[in-house]
C-alpha cells in the first residue's frame, strides 16, 4: 500500500477509478484508518464518492470488526441517498452476522428484496451465514433451498450454521448431501477444507471427540489438506482424549505443511502436550513461539496446574508478568487451581487478593470456588466458609461442592450440615454436590439422611453421569464407561484383570 500510495500521490490527474482503487486497496488490507483518510481527502478535493467508494469504505471497517461504525456509515449512506449495491448489502449482512441483534439482518434482507437482488448468489450465501450465526436455522435453510445452483460457499454456509448451533448430526447430514450433489442435474460440489473443518469442529465441541478423529482420518484419505483451524480443532480433541500419539502425528503434519509457526497451531500443541502430561514437549513448543499471546501463557500455566506442578505454574505466571503480559480471568482460574492442587496456600491467597488490587480484575464464582477448594483441602474450613459468606455474588454448585468435599476429607459434620441446606435448594442439574452429600451421610452411618438426599435427587430427575476413561490402541481411541459391558473385547479385558488379581493375591497385595 505504501508503493501504491506513492504512485497515487504522484499522479497529475486522478479519476474516480483512481480514488476507488485506493479505498478498495486499504479495505483489502484491513486498514480502516487508511481507507477513511483517503475517503475524507477525496471529499476535500471536491470529488463525490460513489456507490463503489462507499462499499469499499464499509468493507474496510467490517473486515476490522468495527461493526457499530460500519452500521453508522451505512445509515449515513442511506441518508445521502447513495445507491445501495448488492455488494454493499453483502458487506452489511456479514456485519449483522457478527452482531448480537438479528433485527438488522432481517432489515437488510428487506432491502435485498426491495433492491431486486434476491437472485444474486453471493447475497443469498451471506443471508444463510447471517441467519445461521443467530441460530435462525429455519430461515437459513429456507434461503438455501431457494438457491437453484448452489455453490461451495452455499453448502459451507449451511453446514457451518448447523455446526455452530451444536447440531452436529444435521451438519454432517448436509455434508453428506453435498458429497452426493450432482446427481439431481446440478453441478457437483465437493467438500473443501472449510466443509471438513466445520463438521469436525461441530462434533468436537459437542464432546464427540472420537467422531471428530474419525472424520479427520477420512479427510486425509480424501486428499484434502488441513489448515490451521482444522489442526487446532483436532489438537483440542487430542488434548481432551489424551491421544498423545495422534497429537504428535499432527505436530509432524503441521511442520511438514509449514504451519508449525502459526500461533493457533502453536497454542493447540501447548494445550495438547500439557494436558497429555508431556511437559517437556509443551515447554519446547511454548519457547519456540516468537509472538506468544495470552492463550499461550494460559495453556502453559493451566497445564502445569492440572498435573499438580504448582511451582512450575507459579514460575510461568511470574515470567508472564515480567514479559509485560496482562493476565485475564482465565489466567487467574488456572493459577489458583494450580495452587489448590499443589497445596500452595500462601501463594494462592496472595494471588487471590492481588486480583482486584493490582490487576483490577474482580473475582468471579470460579475464582472463589478455587479459593474455597484451596483452603478446604488444607483443612482451613473456617476461612473457606468465611469466603463463601462474604461473597458479593451468589455461590453456585461448584463452591458448595468444594466446601462439601473438604468436609468429607476432614469429617467436619457441622459445616457439612450448614452446607447441606444450600445444596438441597439448588436448581442445578449437576449431581456432584448432592451425591457427595449423600456419601458423607453414608460414611457417618446416617442412613435416614442418606435416603432423604437420594430421594430428593430422584424427585428432581437427577442422574449421575457415569465416569469415562479412554485408551489409545493402534492409533484408535476407545472409550469405557462405568457399568457398560457391551464394549467389543470386554471379555478379554476381564480375563486379563482376573489374571492380574491372582498375581496380586499371590504377592500378598490387598
Amino acid at each position: 500500500m505504501e508503493d501504491a500510495r506513492q504512485l497515487f500521490d504522484g499522479m497529475s490527474v486522478r479519476s474516480l477509478v483512481s480514488w476507488n482503487t485506493m479505498v478498495s486497496g486499504y479495505a483489502f488490507n484491513c486498514d480502516s484508518l487508511g481507507a477513511s483518510a483517503i475517503f475524507k481527502r477525496m471529499e476535500l478535493e471536491g470529488l463525490q464518492p460513489n456507490s463503489v467508494t462507499w462499499t469499499s469504505l464499509l468493507s474496510s471497517h467490517a473486515r476490522c470488526g468495527l461493526y457499530d461504525e460500519t452500521l453508522e456509515m451505512f445509515k449515513v449512506m442511506r441518508t445521502r441517498r447513495i445507491e445501495i449495491s448488492a455488494e454493499a448489502l453483502a458487506v452489511m449482512l456479514s456485519v449483522c452476522a457478527g452482531m448480537l441483534q438479528v433485527d438488522w439482518g432481517k432489515e437488510i434482507h428487506g432491502l435485498v428484496v426491495k433492491g431486486g437482488y434476491e437472485d444474486y448468489l453471493f447475497v443469498k450465501n451471506a443471508l444463510i451465514g447471517t441467519y445461521g450465526k443467530h441460530q435462525h436455522l429455519g430461515d437459513a435453510q429456507k434461503v438455501f433451498l431457494d438457491i437453484k445452483n448452489k455453490n461451495l460457499v452455499s453448502w459451507n454456509a449451511l453446514i457451518s450454521s448447523y455446526a455452530e448451533s451444536g447440531l452436529c448430526e444435521e451438519a454432517y447430514a448436509a455434508f453428506l448431501r453435498m458429497e452426493k450433489s450432482g446427481t439431481d442435474g446440478q453441478s457437483p460440489v465437493r467438500p473443501n477444507v472449510i466443509s471438513w473443518s466445520a463438521v469436525i469442529s461441530g462434533f468436537a465441541y459437542k464432546g464427540l471427540g472420537e467422531k471428530s478423529l474419525e472424520l479427520f482420518r477420512q479427510m486425509q484419505l480424501s486428499k484434502v489438506m488441513a489448515n490451521c483451524v482444522t489442526i487446532s480443532c483436532v489438537l483440542s480433541v487430542c488434548a481432551e482424549l489424551a491421544a498423545l500419539n495422534v497429537g504428535r502425528e499432527l505436530h509432524g503434519y503441521a511442520i511438514r505443511n509449514l504451519v508449525g509457526d502459526n500461533i493457533l497451531v502453536g497454542n493447540g500443541l501447548i494445550n495438547m502436550y500439557m494436558k497429555c502430561g508431556n511437559f517437556k514437549e509443551g515447554q519446547l513448543v511454548f519457547d519456540s513461539i516468537k509472538s506468544r499471546d495470552l492463550i499461550s501463557w494460559n495453556s502453559l500455566i493451566g497445564g502445569y496446574g492440572m498435573h499438580g506442578l504448582g511451582e512450575n505454574a507459579l514460575r510461568s505466571f511470574d515470567a508472564m508478568i515480567r514479559a509485560g503480559m496482562k493476565p485475564d480471568k482465565i489466567t487467574f482460574v488456572a493459577i489458583l487451581s494450580a495452587c489448590s492442587h499443589a497445596g500452595l496456600v500462601a501463594a494462592g491467597r496472595n494471588i487471590f487478593y492481588q486480583m482486584a488490587r493490582k490487576f483490577q480484575i474482580e473475582p468471579n464464582v470460579e475464582h472463589h470456588a478455587c479459593m474455597v477448594d484451596l483452603l478446604g483441602r488444607a483443612g482451613l474450613l473456617k476461612e473457606a466458609t468465611d469466603i463463601v459468606r462474604n461473597m458479593s455474588i451468589e455461590p453456585n454448585e461448584y463452591i458448595w461442592g468444594a466446601l462439601l468435599n473438604s468436609c468429607r476429607m476432614y469429617k467436619d459434620m457441622d459445616i457439612a450440615e450448614e452446607t447441606a441446606s444450600q445444596v438441597l435448594t439448588l436448581k442445578s442439574k449437576i449431581t456432584g454436590s448432592i451425591m457427595l452429600l449423600s456419601n458423607i451421610y453414608a460414611a457417618n452411618g446416617r442412613w435416614d439422611d442418606f435416603a432423604r438426599v437420594r430421594m430428593s435427587a430422584r424427585t428432581k430427575g437427577l442422574k449421575k453421569i457415569p465416569g469415562q476413561s479412554w485408551i489409545e490402541v493402534r492409533k484408535k481411541v476407545y472409550s469405557f464407561s462405568a457399568g457398560n459391558l457391551l464394549h467389543l473385547g470386554m471379555d478379554e479385558v476381564y480375563v486379563i484383570l482376573e489374571e492380574l488379581a491372582l498375581h496380586m493375591a499371590t504377592e500378598n497385595y490387598n
